[in-house]
């Protein structure tokens, strides 16, 4: 390997991605400093509370919150799905542990601390330095001092901002696009408190406790204030756009009276990730590349299990002596892309289908458990995927034509569903053959720029009907 540099590993950004990344490389004794443009303070402050699958504190070995403290919520095992206008309830029996956001970024900023982990805080990323083709080093402002420091490789954790890969250079290796507008989902959570929290409302009681309006992207769910809950929402196009489907759903299901406490405003990336995530000295992970489940909009797990490959890879190439090239590093592409990102593709593919159902189609699929049921939403939470056998999906064909009779379900959903069904299978089969030889990466682009053409991006199709 050439010049000694300054660390192992510089990860910027220190969300949860970031630092677990640092976390499991300090582990393997590496060299790791995390970049964070926030102080340490208010690092993790910008998000109220959020929620993970019961199931990542086991299989990535994290503590789960512990009861009692500030950090956890509460931990619930149904989340009710409801049709428009509030109908035909599917209940998804799966393990979700709520949390408040800051509290988890600092139980595992200690955690990293512990391990060796640097952080220098209140750090701003500037400019990457690059020699001889290689990401080597980056330069940062502290109190108005430009800095410089060097390592094995760069990590761009930043999140959706994407700062460290959109400002490198194509021979990298990595595609430097900036996540546009219009390839987000604006999310709006409003902290409400219940005028009458002993009758019943949502997100009170044993399977209500979580409770999601699928067609107007809408939700309830816990929050750590007394007789509270989050009342939240998400939208393509614009913040305006998730106030208007609010105003929508508010006309279609009747809630119980409440009051706005507070109002948190996120947005989440929905795109593909880069074809490849990994350049010479360089890997990005989470927003950063796209990452998000798109039926949740979460990628910290998603992430995390990125974070078990990349570490096993790039401490075998240090281990041995070699530069991390985008060569050297091309067998984390391969195992993600082959894998959960070939999954996470075919499910974004799909987005078009859901946007072009009426209230109507949607009614009809809840009615009868197509694709939306309980145990649909819970295997695409578990595997990235929906898994029919061969009877069921008789039925389900049984049923399309059904509603296509008695003209409760529209030609055109199904006709869009297909389409995109076709589509979002071409896409899977041609992640699951990503080359293994850096050396087809060209072609197996070009076939790959092909499939994506044809699907839509996101768009408001909210039917107002007043």
């Amino acid at each position: 390997m050439e010049n000694k540099k300054d660390f192992d590993i510089i990860i910027v950004g220190a969300g949860p991605v970031g630092i677990y990344l640092g976390y499991r490389f300090s582990k393997m004794d590496r060299s790791v400093l995390i970049i964070e443009k926030d102080s340490k303070e208010s690092t993790g402050s910008k998000m109220d509370q959020f929620h993970l699958e019961s199931m990542v504190f086991d299989k990535y070995e994290i503590p789960p919150p512990e009861e009692g403290t500030d950090e956890f919520i509460t931990k619930f095992n149904y989340t009710s799905y409801f049709g428009p206008y509030g109908k035909y309830q599917q209940i998804m029996e799966y393990s979700i542990t709520a949390m408040r956001f800051q509290f988890f970024i600092q139980r595992l900023l200690l955690m990293a601390e512990k391990e060796g982990v640097e952080f220098i805080f209140s750090a701003e990323y500037k400019k990457p330095i690059i020699k001889d083709k290689m990401l080597t080093g980056i330069k940062y402002d502290l109190n108005g001092s430009i800095h410089t420091v060097s390592a094995n490789l760069i990590v761009d954790a930043s999140g959706s901002s994407a700062i460290v890969r959109t400002s490198l250079p194509e021979e990298i290796g990595v595609e430097n696009f900036r996540i546009l507008d219009e390839e987000k989902m604006y999310v709006i959570q409003r902290v409400i408190e219940w005028k009458n929290p002993d009758k019943p409302h949502p997100g009170k009681g044993k399977k209500l406790e979580s409770v999601s309006y699928l067609y107007y992207k809408t939700w309830i769910a816990p929050h750590f204030l007394p007789n509270a809950n989050i009342l939240g929402g998400g939208q393509p196009g614009g913040f305006e756009n998730q106030e208007k489907a609010m105003e929508t759903f508010l006309k279609d299901v009747s809630l119980p009276p409440y009051k706005i406490v507070d109002v948190h405003k996120a947005t989440t990336a929905y795109r593909r990730s880069p074809f490849s995530i990994v350049g010479n000295g360089f890997l990005c992970i989470g927003d950063s590349a796209c990452m998000s489940k798109s039926f949740s909009g979460e990628a910290i797990e998603s992430s995390w299990n990125v974070t078990l490959i990349a570490v096993e890879e790039i401490d075998k190439l240090l281990n041995e002596g070699l530069l991390l090239t985008q060569e050297n590093l091309w067998d984390i592409n391969v195992r993600f892309f082959r894998n959960q990102g070939a999954k996470l593709a075919a499910l974004l593919a799909q987005i078009p289908s859901a946007a072009n159902l009426t209230k109507k189609d949607v009614s009809y699929l809840f009615k009868h458990n197509i694709i939306f049921s309980g145990e649909d939403f819970k295997s695409m939470w578990e595997n990235l995927e929906l898994n029919f056998g061969f009877g069921r999906l008789f039925k389900i064909i049984g049923l399309f034509l059904g509603g296509l009779i008695t003209r409760k379900f529209t030609k055109k959903a199904l006709s869009t569903m297909l389409k995109y069904m076709k589509i979002s299978g071409a896409i899977r089969n041609h992640y699951e053959e990503y080359p293994t030889d850096i050396s087809n990466y060209d072609e197996w682009v070009s076939k790959a720029k092909d499939l994506w053409e044809p699907v839509e991006s996101m768009r408001y199709t909210l039917e107002d009907e007043s």
